[in-house]
């Protein structure tokens, strides 16, 4: 639950979220709202996980509880948006912490002279690409890169938290310093739901999870606090080693921070153990994602070649592919703060929509005799119902009108990919692209 959450985006976002919001102060409430939308949200899962213990996560909710239409644009946009534009942003994360690493080498320099490509960009996409390879050759490379990789997240932060603060190097000045008020709250509540993304983690694999009613709001909710927790005190490093006037919106805020933290040896220690670590989150992406639009091929709701396993390596080979030239082609527009409002904006979408089906399986219960006493899964229920579920559908609209205001070509994206995601599935059904 813990690795999945931390990724890429808690080392590539808090710079976009600083000069949005205008201050320190103000970025650190948009991260503590994040984190209470995602625990809210993150009771809500609990409670249909509990009811639900089946892989599959929103794809099974959606389909069960508002028909098999939404669970299809639910895959879609995990696709599309949740893994294939996450993964791009992610490589794109990965080039800007190497590039300091190789001495002389500029990630925004064009490639091959031309204008529309840079360097970076097409490093990101060839990286993309590598791992795609690697991920289709069977289970066994699969797992054992991602094991290795996955204890060099907790290692980063680690490093940063514990040795960054015992530099004195820093200054608290930094925390209670303020530019120029921010516009763009809500914008920036959208770019820090890509850092929070994968709270709901769990839930996709519960039908493998011993004891779920138990085990999983455990996994859920402590997840989901120890991220929050370690997020604020990671852009609470940032505040404490940079000051205001060196805050614009970088990628690699963690190598700024680390240079003026640790000097040039240092921070390029701390540089290489969070590009490993972002590296390790393209990696799980590129294995969790095709394990979604295999399952949606097999039910008959997704093109059947993306159903298809590989005789040697036993593992989702054409779903893998298919999403990795997605990712990096995505990769190839380098546009990594458009990519972010664009994810966000998609997958708060799609959570609130999920949020929405627990009523429905309630109204269901109670239909069915049930009561209202016992409506879904023993023995956990979400607290304070319906509390939980209605602040997360409300911040969700407000961000999303608010983002349409601030952003309105990434968000307005994400409803496009929605529209889009509902004419493949029609012509899909009419046409014979699906398994049924």
């Amino acid at each position: 639950m813990v690795t999945n959450m931390i990724g890429s985006g808690i080392f590539t976002v808090p710079a976009f979220v600083r000069v949005a919001t205008g201050s320190a102060m103000a970025s650190l409430g948009v991260w503590a709202v994040a984190g209470v939308l995602a625990l809210c949200g993150a009771l809500c899962y609990s409670e249909l996980a509990t009811h639900m213990p089946t892989a599959g996560g929103e794809y099974r909710y959606l389909t069960q509880g508002l028909g098999r239409v939404w669970g299809f644009l639910s895959g879609w946009t995990s696709f599309i948006v949740g893994f294939s534009a996450a993964m791009a942003a992610s490589a794109l994360g990965v080039m800007a912490y190497v590039a300091p690493l190789f001495d002389g080498w500029n990630p925004e320099a064009p490639l091959l002279g031309t204008a529309g490509v840079t360097q970076g960009a097409a490093a990101a996409s060839l990286l993309v690409l590598a791992l795609t390879f690697v991920h289709t050759v069977g289970v066994r490379w699969s797992g054992g890169l991602q094991t290795t990789l996955a204890t060099l997240v907790a290692g980063a932060i680690v490093v940063m938290v514990l040795a960054g603060f015992s530099t004195g190097n820093g200054s608290w000045s930094g925390l209670v310093a303020r530019s120029d008020p921010g516009s763009n709250w809500w914008v920036a509540l959208l770019q820090v739901t890509y850092a929070y993304a994968g709270w709901n983690a769990a839930a996709y694999i519960a039908g493998e999870v011993r004891d779920p009613s138990r085990n999983l709001p455990r996994a859920i909710l402590g997840g989901t606090v120890f991220v929050t927790t370690l997020y604020l005190l990671i852009n609470a490093l940032f505040f404490y080693a940079m000051p205001e006037a060196e805050w614009e919106p970088a990628i690699a805020v963690g190598q700024l921070a680390a240079e003026r933290l640790f000097g040039g040896q240092g921070s390029l220690l701390v540089t290489s153990l969070i590009a490993l670590a972002m590296f390790g989150s393209v990696s799980a992406m590129t294995a969790v994602g095709p394990r979604i639009y295999f399952a949606m091929a097999r039910d008959g709701v997704a093109p059947r070649f993306l159903g298809r396993i590989s005789g040697q390596g036993q593992v989702p080979a054409a779903a893998i592919v298919a999403q990795g030239v997605l990712a990096a082609a995505l990769a190839l527009t380098g546009a990594f703060e458009t990519l972010l409002i664009y994810i966000g904006s998609s997958l708060l979408l799609f959570n609130g929509l999920t949020v929405v089906t627990l009523f429905v399986f309630r109204r269901r219960a109670v239909r069915a005799g049930v009561g209202a006493s016992k409506p879904l899964g023993e023995p956990f229920r979400t607290p304070l119902h319906p509390l939980p579920a209605l602040v997360f559908l409300g911040v969700t609209i407000a961000a999303w009108v608010n983002g349409l205001i601030g952003a309105p070509v990434p968000t307005g994206s994400a409803l496009a990919t929605l529209a889009l995601g509902g004419c493949v599935y029609w012509l899909g059904h009419r046409r014979g692209w699906f398994l049924a």
